[in-house]
């Protein structure tokens, strides 16, 4: 998890705050607890002090030992080795013991620590006291709390920030298709103002984005309607009235309205992105065969390395123009050998078509692709500028988009995704 992600700087000052809020209220305990723990430990070792004084004034010594030793106390005629504890609680312990036993010596050593308390007289010796017995189990329990706690508000705090992020996170994975004109999602139940907000005014965006679009295209559909009526007129004259027309005139006004009504064709190719189109269950193996084998027929080869299957939910008319227009791309532009590969990149497909032409210099590659730019050398052939604007426009439909790049070794690669991003 990238610490880009809002998300991630969420959970990070979440956690930060929380884990801060846990040390201080650790801090605070403790120093709002430890003069009274110190009290509290001192008044129940000075109990058993009495008690053991009271046992050891028995006449029957074994009697007495073994009353000890049941609570779990022991006797010795001398101070056992050991280096007094430094332990502040210790420390303020054994202060407190001393103003109640001022008249008896007395240290605290060892692990597990032991008071060592010197006998009243007329005994002699030094009686043994086990301290912080229950120390142990209640720091490890203390402890235990804590990082339950602490892994309680982490969890919190993660699923916190994941329901602040999620709406963003759906909103900017449905750009593609609100760019294109596609309402955005619903927010959840329980969104924020913000995100209500934002989702409303991403709504009101692609509702325009989708009316200037069908505007646009209801524009352009009239222009080629209004293009094509005069230039069927032309050739049906032609073929009436041009026997006197010698042969290459002839094949020229010919070649001339096919272009013309190839560009119309572009025009309105670039405008239906397929955006109305219904979504069906689209086999993108079965529509690269069939493009390849209609390729084939006007003598161009094709290498095609396919799945077995790839199936994707999409626009099927919009796809195979996508696809149709790749593939003249290369054949016009390009040189042989074609070849064409599809394979599967994340929930999606990526499509490469290569040729072995000149390529594009590395500065107009960036440009490639815009409507009506064509590379100088593309000029001189016919078209609008147009297919690959199409193609990426329809890929962006699709949740995906295209990229071109030269080839090593000389030629171009044209790779088409489909929902999946290019980057």
């Amino acid at each position: 998890m990238s610490f880009r992600h809002l998300h991630a700087r969420l959970l990070l000052l979440l956690a930060a705050v929380v884990i801060a809020a846990l040390v201080a209220a650790t801090v605070a305990f403790a120093l709002s607890t430890r003069n009274s723990s110190a009290d509290r430990i001192a008044r129940a070792l000075h109990a058993q002090v009495v008690a053991a004084d009271a046992l050891l004034a028995q006449r029957d010594r074994t009697e007495a030992m073994t009353d000890l030793r049941a609570l779990e106390m022991r006797w010795r005629p001398e101070l056992p080795p050991g280096e007094p504890r430094s332990m502040p609680l210790l420390v303020r312990v054994e202060a407190r013991l001393k103003a109640r036993l001022p008249q008896r010596a007395m240290r605290l050593s060892g692990k597990p620590v032991q008071l060592w308390v010197r006998a009243q007289p007329p005994m002699q010796g030094w009686i043994g006291i086990p301290v912080l017995g229950e120390a142990q189990p209640l720091k490890r329990g203390l402890l235990f709390a804590l990082v339950a706690i602490g892994a309680l508000l982490l969890l919190a705090a993660s699923l916190f920030a994941r329901s602040l992020t999620r709406p963003l996170r759906e909103l900017a994975d449905a750009a593609p298709g609100i760019v294109a004109g596609e309402p955005p999602p619903a927010p959840p139940r329980f969104a924020s103002a913000e995100i209500l907000e934002l989702q409303r005014a991403l709504a009101d965006a692609a509702g325009r984005t989708h009316a200037a679009a069908r505007d646009r295209e209801l524009m352009l559909a009239g222009i080629s309607h209004d293009m094509r009526t005069p230039l069927g007129r032309l050739r049906y004259a032609l073929a009436l009235h041009g026997h006197g027309t010698d042969a290459d005139g002839r094949a020229d006004m010919e070649r001339d309205i096919d272009e013309l009504d190839g560009i119309v064709g572009q025009f309105i190719d670039y405008v239906r992105d397929g955006r109305d189109e219904p979504l069906e269950t689209v086999d993108l193996v079965a529509v690269l065969q069939a493009l390849a084998t209609d390729e084939a027929r006007q003598g161009r080869a094709w290498r095609l390395v396919l799945p077995e299957s790839a199936t994707i939910d999409g626009r099927p008319l919009a796809l195979r123009r996508a696809l149709t227009n790749l593939f003249d791309n290369a054949a016009g532009h390009g040189a042989k050998p074609f070849e064409a590969e599809l394979d599967a990149m994340g929930d999606g497909w990526r499509l490469g078509v290569f040729d072995r032409g000149p390529g594009v210099p590395e500065a107009a590659l960036a440009d490639l692709g815009r409507p009506f730019h064509r590379v100088d050398r593309a000029r001189s052939t016919p078209g609008s500028g147009l297919g690959l604007a199409s193609v990426a426009r329809i890929a962006v439909v699709h949740g995906g988009g295209l990229r071109l790049r030269n080839r090593e070794g000389g030629g171009m690669v044209a790779e088409l995704f489909l929902g999946v991003s290019p980057h």
